[in-house]
């Protein structure tokens, strides 16, 4: 629904503000302190020193993706990872982890295979694909199957 509000945290105070999707591009400003509300347009690396705030504090979905340098299949699904994470700002945060640099976060998820996708809305795990999915398409209609 395009008018369907999205929950986004302001940085500079920390209030939720509810914007409706379809004003997102109007560069939108915080109810309480009016400064503008920032988003990510493109996927965020996260370490385990800002895991926590990367994924559990954002009010929207979050796609995190465990991957790595060395990994074709990682680098195919990149360019489907960045449109979604710019076709579906303010909803959808991709975060990304690079399980060499950050084997402990990768433990904590039991990632086995790269790259390895979980879905989360408000720190609550929706959904897991572990391995390249078949076709790059599946990945966004997995994604959005559950921003529906």
């Amino acid at each position: 629904m395009p008018n369907e509000p999205i929950l986004i945290r302001c940085k500079s105070c920390r209030t939720l503000n509810r914007v409706p999707a379809d004003k997102l591009s109007a560069n939108p400003i915080c109810g309480n302190c009016k400064k503008p509300l920032e988003f990510p347009r493109f996927p965020v690396n996260a370490t385990s020193a800002t895991f926590e705030q990367e994924v559990f504090d954002w009010p929207e979905y979050v796609l995190l993706e465990f991957w790595a340098k060395w990994c074709g299949y990682c680098r195919m699904v990149e360019p489907v990872v960045n449109d979604l994470a710019s076709w579906r700002a303010g909803r959808l945060k991709a975060v990304r982890i690079d399980i060499d640099a950050e084997p402990i976060l990768a433990k904590r998820f039991t990632v086995k295979a790269t790259p390895t996708f979980i879905l989360f809305k408000n720190g609550t795990q929706l959904g897991r694909i572990d391995g390249a999915p078949k076709e790059k398409l599946h990945l966004v209609q997995w994604v959005d199957q559950y921003l529906k």
